[in-house]
């Protein structure tokens, strides 16, 4: 692959990092001081140069970064504004016979600097705690001028009047600087997370450059003629490297708070923290001069004023927030009560953290007893792994539905209790973050209550259909194995169903299924994407069956439009069977097995897939301690350019040792991750880890790959998680690519505008495993893509058979002409490589040229590229 950074639109490739910018402006300072060290005209004429030198790369840069970043006005109106300030500066000084000092023909360009800072609060916020940020304005400018005259009398040791030039300037600077650092803080309190890293860099960078003017002022006081700019040029040097560090690392744009959410701490702190230390600097300054002049004490007097405004107006805004929440709560508790089903809601370690009082009723305690406790411990002990994986088993589809659990219950007087719970999995909910659980009692009746018992269905319906629903299930399960039936249980799952299957659909496929079934077998459906048979029969029977309910759902024959398949898992109920949740779950592991088989696949519940589960779970337990215990690793397999002979890129590759197993397999462990949000913590630390690698190898025309998962992708983090791996590792943009399948590309708008954000950047966007999945050449065109990874599945044959010769070729050219490179996977033999080189493919990756390899041995591998490649097309021939 082409190492070299893309041209982006609306400017030049952007190649400065916050490092580079440090070492710009710390090389810029030495100039500086090393100019003024030399003899006059050349001191002058070197600060001076150096000095415009700073300027005009600062503003060019943060011209540059805004293109890219999450408020271009901001920064861009910054670059005029400093540029204005330098313009002035250059004017007071070299225009014949001007008496103006230079700080003043620079402070109308500081003056404009005031603006852009306020453009970072979210506009939500400001308008929801207008009078409250104005207040803290208030507040952080008046301690500011506070701060100012009284560090200013400190130093100097007499009062600041308005009786000189030079007084009047220190004035207006001083006045400059204490509304400068007031917007800053302002805004830092009114933002959070990365935005107030970039609101913290950017106030720096504005009260040093103003720090910069005052020592311009002090110059200009010394000798208006010739001052010396030594200091002053250094200062603003360090001040514009923090303003385009800033506008660099701007690439979130702030979320307003909620309606319900207050203030951050530090926005409640701050405030007053500042009218400490300017009230701090009052008395201290009392205590040593003996004076109080008639400024400070009306600052002073303002200041107490206005924390009695601040203190009242965040009162009123605390007290609406508290009566809303508790309206909230009253709803939330009203509606709860009200419920056929009752709630309990569980922490992440599975304690309860509330329960309503009809949960109580059920089970005997009251609902004051249950909270704190897990609620494991009320599980009978063979339903608690079960529980277990259910509960914690991330969500899938609509959490809306939610999934169902059921397990057995001990009831306060020692009976067992089956209860049912639909399980509503919002752990990744910010204003949640808890399992919510409607429960049902599905215990059969007293004896008392035996008649009227019988005379009710068990369970539920679905409404749908009008089948038995999964309750009805578990209950006719529990009725079945009382009685000691011979009893075959078939699940049936049905594929390309959206996430909320359209009721017609679901009625025809129930229709179709009911016709395929016997006179003694029952229909029920037992989840949106399920349905599940109990067969009057033989586990033979059950089989015979399956097959049969598996073809009446074939894929060439659409359903409403929608192409469907199936495929199905089946059990018996055996005479050791007690409850139906173990019958269930010997269900739900064949129809695993059958899902991962493919479509119209039938599978027997057996003990290896109880083993296989087994060691599904317990990896799936290890995997999230495996990056704190160091077992996780990084290879690196590298990508081959034909036509210049040598390694361009690699691809990062994770690898897990596990202390029992040994080494496993990432197509064992990669899927189990990326069923939790795990998946998005290892790839933050495989992009870290993989990114500082190659940067310290001292390679810089090699490029790194990472996979990036779909979770991660529609996480939102990507954009940040990337920026921050970039600027910990110094890495350039252009030398990474992300990896993404196919159907990552084809998901919301957000996630398009994301990755298009991170091309802007330099990165480069893959589509990996290209032609296995979603292929359709409608994508291709107008996304952010700059690779193709052509998969391994079309070399199958490339040999022998001329069609796959035809497909691979076409796959170059449709790369070529749409300006993608093409990367093709897996070679493996010299036959192969020679005939994807007579096809014209460039780059590729495979076995036959390096294998995956740690990353102390990559200068080596890479290294011996030619000539492998020398001896591989020798022995071709």
């Amino acid at each position: 692959m082409n190492p070299g950074p893309p041209a982006l639109p609306g400017g030049p490739p952007l190649a400065a990092t916050p490092r580079r910018v440090a070492t710009g402006a710390v090389v810029l300072s030495a100039g500086i001081v090393v100019s003024a060290a030399q003899p006059a005209p050349l001191s002058d004429l070197g600060v001076a140069l150096f000095s415009v030198l700073a300027l005009l790369g600062g503003a060019l840069l943060a011209r540059s970064a805004a293109r890219r970043s999450s408020h271009p006005g901001v920064w861009g109106w910054y670059a005029g504004a400093l540029v204005t300030a330098g313009v002035g500066a250059a004017l007071a000084l070299h225009v014949p016979g001007s008496t103006v000092p230079m700080t003043v023909g620079a402070l109308p360009g500081m003056l404009l600097t005031v603006p852009p800072l306020l453009r970072l609060i979210p506009t939500g916020t400001w308008r929801r705690l207008r009078a409250q940020l104005v207040t803290s304005l208030l507040l952080f400018l008046d301690a500011c001028l506070l701060c100012a005259l009284a560090t200013f009398e400190l130093v100097s040791g007499r009062s600041l009047g308005l009786d000189t030039v030079f007084d009047i300037t220190l004035v207006a600077l001083g006045t400059t600087l204490a509304l400068l650092t007031a917007m800053g803080l302002l805004v830092v309190a009114s933002t959070s997370g990365a935005l107030r890293r970039v609101a913290v860099l950017a106030l720096s960078g504005q009260v040093t450059i103003t720090g910069a003017l005052v020592l311009m002022a002090f110059s200009d006081e010394d000798d208006a003629a010739t001052p010396p700019l030594v200091a002053t040029a250094v200062v603003a040097t360090v001040g514009l490297a923090l303003l385009v560090s800033a506008a660099l690392q701007d690439h979130t744009r702030g979320e307003p708070l909620a309606q319900d959410e207050p203030l951050s701490f530090v926005a409640a702190v701050l405030p007053h923290l500042t009218a400490l230390a300017g009230g701090s600097l009052l008395l201290t300054g009392v205590l040593i001069t003996g004076t109080l002049d008639v400024a400070q004490t009306v600052l002073g007097g303002v200041g107490l004023v206005l924390l009695v405004a601040h203190q009242t107006v965040s009162w009123r805004d605390s007290r609406d927030l508290t009566r809303s929440l508790q309206r909230s709560d009253a709803y939330f508790r009203a509606v709860v009560r009200s419920a056929v089903d009752p709630v309990v809601i569980l922490a992440g370690d599975l304690a309860i953290t509330w329960s309503s009082p009809g949960f109580g009723d059920i089970i005997g305690r009251s609902a004051e007893r249950l909270v704190g406790r897990d609620v494991r411990t009320a599980v009978h002990p063979d339903d608690r792994p079960a529980l277990t994986a259910a509960l914690l088993a991330p969500q899938v589809g609509d959490t809306r539905e939610g999934r169902t659990a059921t397990a057995r219950v001990r009831h306060d007087d020692g009976r067992w209790l089956l209860l049912q719970a639909r399980v509503r999995d919002l752990r990744d909910d910010p204003d949640v973050g808890a399992l919510v659980l409607h429960c049902r009692d599905l215990t059969r009746a007293t004896p008392q209550h035996a008649a009227v018992a019988d005379a009710l269905p068990l369970g539920g319906t679905d409404l749908e259909t009008g089948l038995p629903d999964r309750s009805a299930l578990v209950a006719r399960l529990a009725e079945l194995a009382r009685g000691g039936a011979e009893v075959g249980l078939v699940k049936i799952g049905i594929g390309g169903l959206p996430d909320t299957p359209p009721a017609d659909v679901v009625r025809e496929v129930a229709g179709r299924l009911s016709r395929v079934l016997r006179g003694g077998d029952r229909l029920l459906r037992s989840g949106p994407h399920e349905f599940a048979v109990l067969v009057d029969g033989t586990i033979s029977d059950a089989e015979t069956l399956a097959e049969r309910l598996v073809g009446a759902v074939p894929a060439d024959a659409p359903v409403h439009g929608l192409r469907l398949t199936a495929c199905a898992g089946l059990t018996s109920l055996e005479g050791t069977d007690h409850e139906p949740v173990e019958v269930l779950r010997r269900a739900s592991l064949a129809l695993g097995s059958a899902r991962g088989a493919g479509p119209g696949r039938v599978r027997r519940h057996s003990v290896a897939l109880l083993i296989a589960q087994n060691r599904r779970e317990a990896l799936r337990s290890d995997l999230a301690q495996a990056l704190d215990r160091g077992e996780l690793r990084l290879v690196y397999q590298p990508v081959v350019d034909l036509a210049l002979q040598k390694v361009v890129s690699v691809e990062a590759l994770l690898r897990w040792q596990h202390p029992t197993w040994g080494a496993v397999s990432p197509a064992e462990f990669v899927p189990l991750a990326e069923e939790s949000a795990l998946v998005t913590e290892l790839g933050r630390w495989v992009m870290h880890t993989a990114t500082a690698a190659i940067a310290d190898l001292g390679r810089p025309d090699l490029c790194v790959a990472v996979n990036v998962a779909a979770r991660h992708v529609r996480s939102g983090q990507l954009l940040t998680d990337v920026s921050d791996a970039l600027a910990a590792s110094g890495l350039a943009p252009q030398r990474l690519v992300l990896e993404l399948t196919e159907s990552v590309l084809l998901d919301e708008a957000h996630v398009t505008d994301e990755l298009a954000a991170l091309r802007r950047m330099g990165v480069r966007i893959a589509v990996d495993d290209f032609g296995t999945g979603w292929s359709s050449l409608a994508y291709l065109v107008g996304l952010p893509i700059d690779v193709l990874k052509m998969d391994r599945a079309f070399l199958a044959s490339v040999e022998t058979d001329p069609r796959h010769q035809a497909l691979c070729r076409s796959v170059l050219h449709l790369g070529t002409s749409l300006g993608l490179d093409v990367v093709v996977e897996g070679v493996e033999t010299p036959r192969e490589l020679q005939l994807l080189r007579d096809m014209g493919h460039r780059f590729v990756q495979g076995f036959l040229l390096a294998r995956p390899t740690e990353v102390t041995a990559l200068a080596e591998v890479a290294a011996a590229v030619p000539a492998g490649l020398a001896a591989v097309q020798g022995a071709d021939r």
